[in-house]
């Protein structure tokens, strides 16, 4: 195959929706055994088209979660990638749809090392690395196109000189950056399902700790240097209609009716304001692929806890509002403020108001966007305030209606009464006034 034609497939995902279709075809052994990858491949073909509405991707997503133990991550570290797991450090991550396993482990493979993630444990011997690997769900394992993006997204942002590290695919023993593995559903049918291996940085989470304001404002700033890496990217997978997507805000009414009555008001105040004031101004907002999840679980922070050390989980990727990046980053930082514990206070840190929260995250990822020849428009500036609280409301009735099919995964309940306490003490301060807020704010930093 030309050089040419082997990129267009691999652009088009159709070189790993091939090797899916082939590990699942071994794995079943049908009678026709070419009728039945042709028919694998048609589904992948059209599986990204195949949802009526955002609200069936995600319910399918819930679905096609792989059931993986750690017994069988062990074995999979090993058959796929070399990598020997150190007895007693494998643990299973909180996970919204995929399975994802943390461990430490030995290789003999030069290939997996990198400066900016080779993260050694001390004292080991043979030396032993830090490594996730990741199960994906079905529904991404079916259409491996967006995985694929992922990978493309990941290497892009870690090159860009923006000093934001995130992981990066690694190669398997056959060198793939994405490998396939069979494992059960909930309904008991195997699927073959895509499987990737991750560099892990050890260091604390965001959501671990109360934000000061110069973490809020590097989050600002790591937020931004994702936005002006990717500012030029594009992948046919990214263009994708995902419930996630605040864009999608509309979708999720149905999904608030699994709510208690008392909540629901609320939410409905935040999806009629999202259809009066940022549906008419949709068509003049820039669009670009967006990390989509820059949230206190995504953000990894350094040992003062002042600055970001890295970004990781593209899952949530696709091409939408660009001003969309921001005002995710925002609303999690809010509903962080009202974390259990997070409430306390000393003389030496102060809480955060809502308001001043915004103002840290928004200001200072404007004025670095504006530095970089982007700044954000008026349209941008005027939607912002109101999709900060889109997304509040999204995680409130999407979590409420996952933790509905999904009762036993406590990680959905992380950020409903938090996040209900966020949203209505945001909602007391009206767009308008929060929107003067947030243009005094970035005024301010773009003075210094």
């Amino acid at each position: 195959m030309s050089k040419s034609g082997a990129a267009y497939l691999e652009e088009h995902g159709v070189q790993t929706a091939l090797t899916a279709a082939i590990s699942a075809v071994l794995l079943e052994k049908p009678s026709n055994p070419l009728n039945a990858i042709g028919e694998l491949l048609l589904a992948a073909r059209a599986q990204p088209a195949a949802a009526a509405s955002p609200l069936d991707e995600e319910e399918a997503r819930k679905d096609e979660k792989p059931i993986v133990n750690g017994e069988r991550a062990v074995s999979l570290a090993l058959e796929l990638y070399g990598l020997s797991v150190v007895p007693g450090t494998l643990k299973d991550l909180d996970s919204y749809d995929d399975r994802n396993f943390y461990f430490k482990a030995t290789h003999s493979r030069p290939e997996l090392a990198d400066e900016a993630d080779a993260h050694g444990v001390a004292g080991a011997s043979p030396a032993a690395y830090h490594f996730v690997l990741k199960v994906h769900n079905g529904v991404e394992s079916l259409s491996p196109g967006f995985i694929e993006a992922q990978n493309a997204a990941m290497d892009l942002v870690r090159g860009h000189g923006t000093s934001v590290w995130c992981p990066r695919a690694l190669p398997s023993i056959e060198g793939a950056p994405i490998s396939f593995a069979p494992s059960e559903l909930a309904s008991g049918v195997t699927r073959s399902h895509a499987i990737r291996c991750l560099p892990f940085k050890p260091g604390g989470l965001m959501g671990g700790l109360v934000a000061s304001e110069a973490l809020l404002r590097d989050v600002g700033v790591a937020a931004a240097n994702v936005s002006i890496a990717l500012a030029t990217f594009d992948h046919p997978a990214t263009h994708r209609t995902f419930i996630w997507d605040l864009a999608q805000t509309a979708a999720v009414r149905p999904l608030a009716e699994n709510l208690s009555p008392d909540r629901r008001p609320l939410v409905a105040g935040v999806l009629d304001e999202f259809e009066s004031r940022v549906l008419p101004t949709a068509p003049k907002l820039r669009v670009a692929v967006i990390h989509g999840d820059i949230n206190d679980q995504n953000v990894l922070v350094d040992k003062s806890g002042s600055a970001v050390a890295g970004i990781i989980d593209f899952g949530d990727m696709c091409r939408t509002w660009l001003i969309n990046e921001i005002a995710i980053s925002a609303a999690y930082a809010l509903i962080a403020l009202h974390y259990e514990g997070n409430a306390t206070s000393t003389a030496e840190t102060p809480p955060l108001s809502e308001i001043d929260t915004c103002v840290a995250m928004v200001s200072s990822y404007a004025a670095h966007m504006a530095s970089h020849g982007m700044a954000l428009s008026d349209d941008e500036w005027h939607v912002l305030p109101t999709l900060i609280a889109c997304r509040i409301a999204m995680s409130l009735s999407i979590g409420a209606y996952s933790s509905a099919k999904d009762p036993t995964n406590e990680y959905l309940k992380l950020t409903l009464i938090p996040g209900l306490t966020a949203l209505a003490k945001l909602r007391a301060t009206p767009a308008d006034d929060l929107l003067q807020a947030l243009k005094a704010g970035y005024a301010q930093a773009t003075a210094k």
